[in-house]
């Protein structure tokens, strides 16, 4: 019997000691120095430049930078939209397709926003059973963005269904 409390001492103290060694990750950006504070997704692309323009011209993304700055063509480069970054780079650093996941306050209207544009909308917005409404829009190179915000509360499931 004793042994059995000297081995249950044990485990909880190491549950606190696990849960000691995160608790400042979880206390906001640079509060540790280990914790993360932001994500950029690489997408590798077939041409930096027709990229830029496609995110620019039709995906509402701004052009941060690209590199080689004095040369014409390009490599490597960054657009963002709001807080969100990518970076994308010309046949390096990863695989095509990738799938990233986006939040905004209406889903609806950045569709309508889309098909103005002349987006590859890969499915229209529609009512998650998780609560969220999401829609599939691919870029030049096939990389799709999965761009949820708040349920109109339908909750349909949606026909293609999520990979």
């Amino acid at each position: 019997m004793r042994g059995r409390r000297i081995a249950a001492a044990v485990v909880v103290t190491g549950i606190a000691v696990g849960v000691g060694a995160h608790e400042n990750h979880d206390n906001g950006p640079g509060s540790e120095p280990t914790a993360f504070t932001a994500m950029t997704p690489i997408l590798n692309v077939e041409s930096v430049e027709a990229s830029i323009e496609h995110y620019t011209s039709v995906l509402g993304f701004s052009k941060d930078w690209d590199w080689p700055g004095e040369e014409e063509d390009k490599t490597f480069a960054s657009v963002s939209n709001g807080e969100v970054h990518i970076f994308l780079s010309e046949n390096s650093q990863g695989a095509r397709p990738v799938w990233i996941y986006y939040s905004v306050g209406d889903v609806d209207k950045l569709h309508d926003e889309y098909v103005e544009a002349g987006a590859d909308i890969k499915q229209v917005p529609v009512d998650e059973p998780w609560g969220a409404r999401e829609m599939l829009v691919a870029d030049l190179d096939g990389h799709v963005l999965r761009i949820g915000g708040p349920s109109k509360g339908g909750g349909e499931e949606s026909e293609e269904g999520h990979q």
